[in-house]
């Protein structure tokens, strides 16, 4: 009688466990958005706010697809913020991620404690956590590739094509939103290519062609491009093409690589020290989350047990295995690319409980730890503070509109700038490594004006691969004062050198 009650008390707790699960992880996607916005994030609400360059070429339609969501948004409600819509389009997109996640694993094992374990562990990841409350466009390519994962895996359970055409359509679908996720077609098509089958590879390849046509539609028909191939390839490997790709091998690839990893699970930035002197009570946190992951990784490292399975016994598993290998790597080449680690978490979850057997006790403990520490030094700080205010900044640029400005975040004010005013202040916003552009305009005998002397930003990866110098500013006096979450500071006039 004992041991009924207790299976009993299990059923429903498994029953309910992913009910609160997911209440948790909308509470924390839909009602955290973050206030902090990332670089790139400002510029596609300031495209999709004022319907412009809304195909770009690494990620051709999620511009679009916001835009055209936010013009219906505004139908019903007119003063909808189109930087807000897409953070809460990214949050149900996330959630949606997590639901299909739970389904695959389920029908790939029918083990509903394996399928809460795993999801947990991926919900409270960093790396997929900082973008679902952002308006970044890594969020719903995951969602179609995991469609695409999602009907592979019936084919090789049922055997029935059409789930061939619907994992290749899908597949394609998650390239248009991101070009990244190709890797993930790839590895798809060589788990197809490994059947030897020509029906289920034919199926598969069946609608590759819709991305070819949908980029040549928009070369032509919105970028106004002549068709040729030279111009399609040429517009499909724009981004690559571009000062912003950063692809490159050295040793730095090594070190950033490894923080990068360990950075898709667990925060780890300069800015965790700033949130530590903001609120000095999270001090606290520390201890409890390094015992919570001592003892997971102490409960997992004792339990842990190899599977010995043969990789051609388990296809799907081989699949998405050599799927995080490509992505793993060409996130190494792309210089530690923390962005193109986002769907390591998914892959291991596919591959990592099938080869080996480890206590899902100790998987949960983990998700915890992660989720403690993501939420105390990420998820919460970034919706509660305005650390650099550049809001402040951008009315002081529009208030002086006689001045260039010298500024530390040169990208993310101008983009700013453009999404509060829809005019794109790029000429008259400079960064102070641009020697050139400054002395063509001291000859034009501009007045120069920069926060690049008391302005805080938190150490980060561009510090550690690069260093500035301002000794080409000359201080002439202060212009105003600006309250900032990280520490006040001025925007300055001040002369140059050069």
């Amino acid at each position: 009688m004992k041991t009924t009650l207790l299976n009993l008390n299990e059923l429903v707790f498994r029953g309910y466990s992913f009910k609160i699960m997911l209440l948790l992880f909308s509470f924390l996607y839909l009602l955290f958005p973050n206030n902090n916005h990332l670089v790139d994030s400002l510029g596609y609400a300031g495209n999709v706010k004022f319907g412009v360059d809304l195909f770009a070429a690494h990620h051709l339609l999620y511009s679009y697809f916001n835009y055209l969501l936010f013009v219906c948004m505004k139908f019903a409600f007119p003063s909808v913020d189109a930087i807000r819509l897409m953070q809460f389009v990214n949050g149900i997109f996330a959630l949606l991620c997590l639901f299909l996640l739970r389904k695959i694993i389920l029908k790939q094992t029918s083990n509903v404690t394996r399928a809460n374990a795993w999801t947990a562990f991926v919900g409270c990841s960093f790396g997929f956590m900082r973008f679902a409350v952002e308006a970044e466009v890594y969020i719903i390519p995951i969602f179609f590739s995991l469609l695409s994962s999602y009907y592979c895996l019936n084919y090789l359970q049922n055997n029935k094509l059409k789930d061939v055409f619907l994992s290749g359509l899908f597949a394609s679908i998650a390239c248009l939103f991101h070009q990244i996720h190709l890797f993930w077609g790839i590895g798809l098509f060589i788990g197809f290519l490994s059947l030897k089958k020509i029906k289920p590879l034919f199926l598969f390849l069946l609608s590759t062609p819709i991305v070819l046509i949908i980029y040549s539609l928009v070369l032509v028909y919105y970028n106004h491009v002549q068709f040729s191939f030279y111009n399609l390839f040429h517009f499909l490997a724009e981004y690559y093409f571009s000062a912003q790709a950063d692809v490159s091998v050295g040793s730095s690839n090594i070190i950033i690589t490894g923080i990068t990893f360990f950075r898709t699970f667990f925060q780890v930035h300069g800015i965790v020290l700033e949130v530590l002197r903001l609120f000095p009570l999270f001090y606290l946190v520390i201890p409890v989350v390094v015992i919570l992951l001592l003892y997971s990784i102490v409960r997992l490292v004792k339990t842990i047990k190899i599977n010995g399975l043969s990789l051609a016994k388990v296809p799907f598993e081989r699949i998405h295995l050599i799927i995080f290998i490509l992505q793993f790597i060409f996130a190494f080449y792309s210089h530690g690319n923390s962005e193109f680690m986002v769907m390591l978490p998914f892959l291991m979850a596919f591959f990592i409980p099938i080869f080996f057997e480890l206590d899902l006790i100790g998987i949960r403990i983990l998700a915890l730890s992660m989720l403690i520490w993501n939420f105390m030094f990420a998820i919460f700080p970034n919706k509660v503070f305005d650390y650099q205010n550049n809001k402040a900044l951008v009315s002081v640029i529009a208030s002086n509109p006689d001045k260039v400005f010298i500024l530390k975040e040169r990208n993310a004010v101008v983009n700013l700038y453009f999404y509060e005013f829809g005019v794109l202040e790029s000429g008259r916003i400079v960064d102070n490594d641009s020697k050139g552009t400054i002395r063509k305009l001291k000859l034009k005998n501009a007045c120069f004006c920069t926060d690049v002397f008391f302005k805080k930003l938190p150490y980060s990866r561009v510090d550690f691969t690069s260093s500035s110098n301002y000794g080409n500013l000359i201080f002439t006096r202060h212009l105003i004062k600006i309250p900032a979450a990280l520490g006040d500071f001025y925007v300055d006039e001040v002369r140059s050198r050069d």
